[in-house]
């Protein structure tokens, strides 16, 4: 098992983040770099949400965060347990893609979120066939299809 470890996203993260926001294995999930980094800057101290960088021996790789399931009415979620988070993630670097880190970094944090939560969830988008299957190495199952605020139909996947 590597030894990832995970720090708080900070002002200092952000023209990094704007960099990985812009590659194109990225910007397809996760497009308008300027939004998602305004969205960042806003939530960076609300305690409602947790954004971090992952690293591996001090070099950061990946975005993660995880919230309620509540948090943001965001409707994919509405029937998870009290209690229940919510993550999503990205590796930035494409150096550390196809080498088995993002199955790894999940899980790793999934151990960690479980102490404390009855469930972790995610909703990958549907055409998304790499995130789905990376989650389910990660042991998430399919719980159910589900449309988003914005119209997006995504897979709600749990891990128990």
């Amino acid at each position: 098992m590597r030894n990832y470890t995970f720090r708080p996203l900070t002002e200092a993260d952000l023209p990094l983040m704007r960099r990985w926001l812009n590659a194109a294995h990225v910007k397809v999930w996760w497009p308008d770099a300027d939004k998602q980094i305004a969205l960042m800057e806003q939530d960076m101290d609300d305690p409602k949400i947790n954004m971090q960088m992952v690293s591996l021996i001090d070099h950061p790789f990946a975005y993660i965060h995880d919230h309620d399931a509540r948090a943001f009415a965001m409707p994919q979620y509405a029937d998870l347990p009290h209690g229940a988070r919510v993550m999503a993630t990205f590796v930035g670097d494409n150096d550390f893609m196809g080498q088995g880190h993002s199955v790894g970094y999940i899980e790793a944090q999934t151990r960690a979120l479980r102490i404390k939560h009855p469930m972790v969830a995610v909703g990958p988008g549907t055409r998304d066939t790499r995130a789905i299957s990376i989650y389910r190495q990660a042991g998430f199952l399919n719980r159910r299809l589900a449309t988003t605020h914005q119209g997006r139909l995504v897979q709600v996947m749990t891990h128990l």
